[in-house]
Protein backbone atom coordinates (compact mmCIF):
# COMPACT_ATOMS: atom_id res chain seq x y z
CA UNK A 1 0.00 0.00 0.00
CA UNK A 2 1.50 3.54 -0.98
CA UNK A 3 1.24 6.04 1.65
CA UNK A 4 0.29 9.49 0.69
CA UNK A 5 2.80 12.19 0.89
CA UNK A 6 1.01 13.75 3.93
CA UNK A 7 1.74 10.71 5.84
CA UNK A 8 5.01 9.88 4.50
CA UNK A 9 6.05 13.45 4.85
CA UNK A 10 5.32 13.56 8.35
CA UNK A 11 6.71 10.46 9.33
CA UNK A 12 10.05 12.15 7.56
CA UNK A 13 9.67 15.08 9.32
CA UNK A 14 9.71 13.70 12.81
CA UNK A 15 13.36 12.24 11.88
CA UNK A 16 13.77 15.48 10.20
CA UNK A 17 12.94 17.21 13.55
CA UNK A 18 15.51 15.70 15.68
CA UNK A 19 18.32 15.95 12.92
CA UNK A 20 17.08 20.07 13.19
CA UNK A 21 17.20 19.66 16.95
CA UNK A 22 20.90 17.72 16.64
CA UNK A 23 21.94 21.47 14.29
CA UNK A 24 20.39 23.54 17.16
CA UNK A 25 22.05 22.29 20.15
CA UNK A 26 25.47 21.63 18.55
CA UNK A 27 25.27 25.38 17.53
CA UNK A 28 24.46 26.11 20.79
CA UNK A 29 27.13 24.06 22.52
CA UNK A 30 29.96 24.85 19.43
CA UNK A 31 30.90 27.53 22.18
CA UNK A 32 32.22 25.32 25.10
CA UNK A 33 33.16 22.07 22.22
CA UNK A 34 34.93 24.15 19.22
CA UNK A 35 34.64 20.76 17.49
CA UNK A 36 31.04 21.17 17.25
CA UNK A 37 30.83 24.24 15.17
CA UNK A 38 32.04 22.23 12.43
CA UNK A 39 29.37 19.74 13.30
CA UNK A 40 26.71 22.38 12.63
CA UNK A 41 28.21 23.96 9.85
CA UNK A 42 28.42 20.27 8.18
CA UNK A 43 24.30 19.76 9.56
CA UNK A 44 23.36 22.85 8.14
CA UNK A 45 24.83 22.73 4.42
CA UNK A 46 23.43 18.78 4.77
CA UNK A 47 19.96 19.85 4.68
CA UNK A 48 19.42 19.90 1.13
CA UNK A 49 21.13 15.98 0.71
CA UNK A 50 19.05 15.01 3.60
CA UNK A 51 15.84 16.17 2.13
CA UNK A 52 17.07 14.87 -1.23
CA UNK A 53 17.30 11.33 0.27
CA UNK A 54 13.48 11.86 1.75
CA UNK A 55 12.08 12.55 -1.59
CA UNK A 56 14.38 10.00 -3.39
CA UNK A 57 13.35 7.44 -1.21
CA UNK A 58 9.76 8.02 -1.57
CA UNK A 59 10.00 8.46 -5.19
CA UNK A 60 11.67 5.11 -5.51
CA UNK A 61 9.07 3.70 -3.39
CA UNK A 62 6.05 4.96 -5.73
CA UNK A 63 7.95 4.20 -8.70
CA UNK A 64 6.30 5.43 -11.78
CA UNK A 65 2.90 6.72 -9.63
CA UNK A 66 5.73 9.23 -8.39
CA UNK A 67 4.40 13.09 -9.70
CA UNK A 68 6.09 15.94 -8.86
CA UNK A 69 2.81 17.43 -6.73
CA UNK A 70 3.22 14.26 -4.38
CA UNK A 71 7.00 14.98 -3.76
CA UNK A 72 6.94 18.66 -3.29
CA UNK A 73 4.10 18.47 -0.77
CA UNK A 74 5.99 15.39 0.79
CA UNK A 75 8.68 17.83 1.30
CA UNK A 76 6.66 20.46 2.86
CA UNK A 77 4.91 18.48 5.31
CA UNK A 78 8.66 16.98 6.09
CA UNK A 79 9.82 20.72 7.24
CA UNK A 80 6.46 21.66 8.19
CA UNK A 81 6.71 18.30 10.94
CA UNK A 82 10.20 19.10 11.35
CA UNK A 83 9.79 22.63 12.48
CA UNK A 84 7.80 21.87 14.81
CA UNK A 85 9.36 19.60 17.09
CA UNK A 86 12.26 21.33 16.43
CA UNK A 87 10.93 24.91 17.18
CA UNK A 88 9.17 23.14 20.45
CA UNK A 89 12.42 21.85 21.39
CA UNK A 90 14.11 25.79 20.58
CA UNK A 91 11.32 27.27 23.01
CA UNK A 92 11.46 24.51 25.98
CA UNK A 93 15.77 25.67 26.14
CA UNK A 94 15.05 29.01 25.26
CA UNK A 95 12.63 29.30 27.92
CA UNK A 96 13.30 26.61 30.62
CA UNK A 97 16.62 25.63 30.38
CA UNK A 98 18.59 29.11 29.39
CA UNK A 99 16.35 31.46 30.03
CA UNK A 100 18.94 34.53 29.40
CA UNK A 101 19.96 32.39 26.15
CA UNK A 102 18.34 35.06 24.10
CA UNK A 103 19.79 38.14 25.87
CA UNK A 104 23.33 36.52 26.03
CA UNK A 105 23.16 36.24 22.21
CA UNK A 106 22.75 39.96 21.71
CA UNK A 107 24.85 40.98 24.50
CA UNK A 108 27.66 39.30 22.04
CA UNK A 109 26.32 40.71 19.11
CA UNK A 110 26.54 44.23 21.19
CA UNK A 111 30.10 43.55 22.42
CA UNK A 112 31.27 43.55 18.76
CA UNK A 113 30.75 47.18 18.60
CA UNK A 114 33.69 49.10 17.06
CA UNK A 115 35.39 45.75 16.08
CA UNK A 116 35.00 45.90 12.07
CA UNK A 117 34.28 49.96 11.50
CA UNK A 118 31.78 50.74 8.67
CA UNK A 119 30.77 46.88 8.25
CA UNK A 120 27.60 45.59 8.67
CA UNK A 121 29.09 43.92 12.29
CA UNK A 122 29.65 47.00 13.65
CA UNK A 123 25.91 47.45 12.12
CA UNK A 124 24.25 44.83 13.81
CA UNK A 125 26.24 45.71 16.79
CA UNK A 126 24.48 49.31 17.27
CA UNK A 127 21.07 47.94 16.79
CA UNK A 128 21.71 45.29 19.19
CA UNK A 129 22.78 47.72 22.13
CA UNK A 130 20.02 50.27 21.15
CA UNK A 131 17.56 46.39 21.40
CA UNK A 132 19.32 45.92 24.71
CA UNK A 133 19.12 49.61 25.86
CA UNK A 134 15.34 49.96 24.99
CA UNK A 135 14.76 46.59 27.04
CA UNK A 136 13.33 45.37 23.28
CA UNK A 137 14.01 41.81 23.91
CA UNK A 138 12.20 38.99 21.37
CA UNK A 139 11.12 36.16 23.54
CA UNK A 140 11.55 32.68 22.59
CA UNK A 141 7.94 32.21 21.43
CA UNK A 142 8.33 34.87 18.58
CA UNK A 143 11.46 33.70 17.65
CA UNK A 144 10.84 30.01 17.14
CA UNK A 145 7.58 31.60 15.24
CA UNK A 146 9.82 33.62 13.24
CA UNK A 147 11.90 30.34 12.45
CA UNK A 148 9.07 27.97 11.61
CA UNK A 149 7.38 30.47 9.25
CA UNK A 150 11.07 31.01 7.56
CA UNK A 151 11.47 26.73 7.20
CA UNK A 152 8.30 26.49 5.91
CA UNK A 153 9.14 29.39 3.17
CA UNK A 154 12.41 27.94 2.28
CA UNK A 155 11.85 24.50 2.52
CA UNK A 156 9.06 24.43 0.24
CA UNK A 157 11.43 26.34 -2.24
CA UNK A 158 13.55 23.36 -1.59
CA UNK A 159 11.00 20.89 -1.78
CA UNK A 160 9.81 22.70 -5.29
CA UNK A 161 13.83 22.14 -6.68
CA UNK A 162 14.28 18.88 -5.46
CA UNK A 163 10.85 17.65 -6.53
CA UNK A 164 11.64 19.05 -10.14
CA UNK A 165 15.05 17.43 -10.33
CA UNK A 166 13.70 13.92 -9.62
CA UNK A 167 10.59 14.23 -12.05
CA UNK A 168 12.84 15.49 -14.71
CA UNK A 169 15.37 12.69 -13.87
CA UNK A 170 12.28 10.12 -14.13
CA UNK A 171 10.84 11.54 -17.18
CA UNK A 172 14.54 11.26 -18.97
CA UNK A 173 15.31 7.80 -17.53
CA UNK A 174 11.50 6.82 -18.68
CA UNK A 175 12.40 8.03 -22.09
CA UNK A 176 15.90 6.19 -22.25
Amino acid sequence: MIKSPYRRGADDGFYFGLYLVAMFFASVFAQTVPMLSFVSLVLMVSVPAVIYRFLRSYDRELGPAASFPMLWMQGVVIFFCGILIAGAALVVYMKWIEPDFVLSQIKGVAALAGTAPGTFVDAAAGLAAEMIEANFIPTPTAIVAELVMLAIVSGSVLSIILSAFLALRRNRLQKA
